[in-house]
């Protein structure tokens, strides 16, 4: 959680608000936890999505080192999962199947499926409207596709591309693609 706040701070924040955040360490913490929401809140998913991307690198691999160790040593097909599964478990889907060729067209779909089943009800009558300086739960809930769309966007212009570019970057070279590509093909 540290590092993402840190990665908000320093990427998405104009230097006014930095340095009024530096202030509102000091004097004001209720202030600076809204700002920090407030900034959040404007990126939405995709934003999260790019903050997962960037200071989850090192976790990223070795989870997709992981998974791809135990494909070559099992005949079974592996599950994974978080609690809603479209944050930290659509990042990896992408990312694993990216390796695989899939299409963007299937990523965002396939990323769009856990959609619907975990949309929460709306208050505001389906309108998202943002509470300033709190967490904004219907602006991050289900899985629509331009957060999918605009987190391929985000690593293209980063990286140039998801595989090889922002494998690469962290340490899931291609020998590890091919493993991977290997091990899936197996099942």
């Amino acid at each position: 959680r540290d590092k993402v706040i840190d990665y908000l701070t320093e990427n998405w924040m104009t230097p006014s608000q930095q340095a009024m955040s530096k202030l509102w360490l000091i004097f004001d913490v209720d202030r600076l936890h809204s700002l920090r929401m407030d900034v959040l809140n404007e990126k939405g998913l995709a934003g999260l999505n790019e903050a997962i991307l960037e200071v989850g690198k090192n976790d990223i691999c070795v989870a997709l080192k992981e998974i791809t160790r135990f494909l070559e040593r099992s005949e079974r097909s592996v599950a994974f999962h978080c609690v809603k599964g479209k944050d930290r478990t659509g990042v990896l889907a992408m990312l694993i199947q990216s390796v695989l060729a899939h299409t963007d067209e299937q990523i965002i779909q396939e990323y769009f499926l856990s959609d619907a089943p975990m949309r929460e009800p709306s208050s505001d009558g389906g309108n998202r409207v943002l509470e300033r300086g709190s967490f904004c739960r219907n602006r991050f809930s289900g899985a629509p596709k331009i957060a999918m769309i605009d987190t391929l966007k985000f690593v293209r212009k980063k990286y140039g591309s998801v595989s090889p570019g922002y494998l690469d970057d962290i340490s899931f070279d291609a020998s590890w693609r091919k493993r991977l590509v290997n091990a899936q093909k197996k099942l």
